[in-house]
């Protein structure tokens, strides 16, 4: 078996053609269900019954949700796009495997942390009484600490989240990831050699 001419760019046999077409649409139930899970807890973390609550361990578990649930919807969005196109396969040069994955990875999980914040915050609303409401009629103000704790909870739980669908991932990614690893790749010397490479 020889190597493949530059201009073999189009799925080669019926498996690497099964793969292709599984990752060239987004799967759509997997979108659902990252927009159910992050409107979960986007509700949750809105519930005053959470937000009001008189122990310091519920109101905690607040951002933690809200930033975790974010996070997985920022991370996973991606991962569940079309990966493939029937027309143009990417293969791996005689270099090896160039191609990394953990850049984009990383920047979707800073993204995540630092909106994290922004969007609980946002769910949360404020702590302050209304005009004219006495404070003791409302529920007591946050100190200090447990409002930079709030935004330190939700960053953390987001970035932590955007990674989680690696763990979990779409049809579309796994069936990509297959695809790359079925793919034959050249060595150095013009040599051919089938490669089964597993990642995470």
């Amino acid at each position: 078996m020889s190597a493949a001419a530059p201009g073999d760019i189009y799925p080669r046999g019926t498996r690497e053609t099964e793969l292709c077409d599984r990752a060239s649409h987004p799967d759509w139930l997997y979108l659902g269900g990252l927009t159910a899970i992050a409107a979960g807890g986007l509700a949750y973390g809105s519930t005053s019954s959470v937000r009001d609550s008189s122990s310091l361990a519920v109101r905690m578990l607040n951002p933690g949700v809200v930033g975790l649930t974010w996070g997985t919807l920022v991370g996973g969005v991606w991962l569940a796009l079309p990966q493939c196109n029937g027309h143009w396969v990417a293969t791996s040069p005689r270099e090896g495997n160039v191609r990394a994955t953990w850049p984009l990875a990383l920047s979707l999980a800073l993204l995540a942390g630092a909106t994290a914040p922004i969007i609980d915050g946002i769910v949360v609303g404020q702590d302050f009484p209304p005009p004219g409401v006495p404070s003791n009629n409302y529920y007591p103000g946050w100190t200090t600490l447990e409002r930079e704790m709030h935004l330190v909870t939700a960053g953390i739980a987001g970035f932590g989240g955007a990674l989680l669908p690696y763990l979990l991932p779409p049809r579309t990614w796994s069936a990509a990831r297959e695809l790359e690893r079925l793919r034959f790749g050249a060595d150095a010397r013009g040599g051919v050699s089938v490669g089964y490479l597993v990642e995470f």
